[in-house]
């Protein structure tokens, strides 16, 4: 697979499994539903998509002189960390999420009230935050990788993984309340590939990362702004009953 379609996959991949869960109902086993059984494969899969194109950066932007430059290193402990938060948030989610489930009418408990916190509190904000950080050492990794033209398909492979990746964003901030991270980050992430695809195309250069990310974040961003609009106070899918 060239760099384009691993950019399509990790869209691809990111959007499906963030957003099936809650479609997915029933029990598979004793106390486990079935969803729970289905987003425990959501680290198996994802991470080693993210280090498949992680990697394919690296490759691509070492036959630039990449390891030369000081954020060489700096890209690998970024995109290392953001691994570890995604993996920590989404395994924290997950085991309280199913132990919430089982709590049934307990809402006024402490137990109940601990659970809760881990589970939509806690969790969704050291899972989202892993989303930026790995976002974040992508695009280091390919600070070099640019290309003097994009063919339709590249363009086509780009916008449809950046357009999964961005409505995932933006639903699973609404739906987890962590928009007081996911908003700032999302601006910050948009200005930070803003620059590095203009310093590319002074050089009449894509730069095909910070493109990958900025269609993402920009995306989210106007799906932010609508749902604010139309829904005041970004309220989450679940309380308007849609899943």
């Amino acid at each position: 697979m060239n760099i384009f379609q691993w950019f399509l996959a990790y869209g691809v991949v990111y959007a499906f499994f963030q957003i099936m869960p809650a479609f997915i109902h029933g029990q598979f086993a004793g106390p486990v539903g079935r969803s729970e059984a289905f987003d425990f494969l959501t680290p198996l899969v994802m991470i080693p998509v993210a280090l498949a194109l992680f990697f394919k950066l690296r490759k691509t932007a070492e036959m630039e002189g990449w390891r030369s430059l000081p954020y060489s290193r700096s890209s690998a402990a970024v995109f290392v960390l953001g691994l570890i938060c995604y993996v920590e948030g989404h395994g924290l989610h997950l085991s309280a999420n199913a132990i919430d489930r089982l709590l049934g009418d307990q809402e006024t408990t402490a137990l109940h009230q601990s659970v809760y916190v881990y589970d939509e509190v806690i969790s969704h904000f050291i899972w989202d935050g892993g989303v930026l950080i790995i976002a974040a050492g992508l695009i280091l990794a390919g600070t070099r990788v640019n290309f003097p033209r994009l063919s339709w398909f590249q363009w086509a492979f780009l916008g449809g993984g950046a357009a999964c990746f961005g409505f995932s964003y933006a639903v699973n901030a609404i739906e987890g309340q962590t928009l007081p991270l996911t908003l700032p980050g999302a601006v910050l992430m948009a200005l930070i590939c803003l620059w590095v695809y203009r310093k590319g195309r002074r050089r009449r250069e894509y730069n095909v990362a910070a493109l990958f990310f900025l269609m993402s974040f920009l995306l989210g961003l106007a799906l932010f702004a609508y749902w604010g609009i139309v829904h005041p106070g970004f309220p989450e899918f679940s309380e308007l009953g849609w899943i």
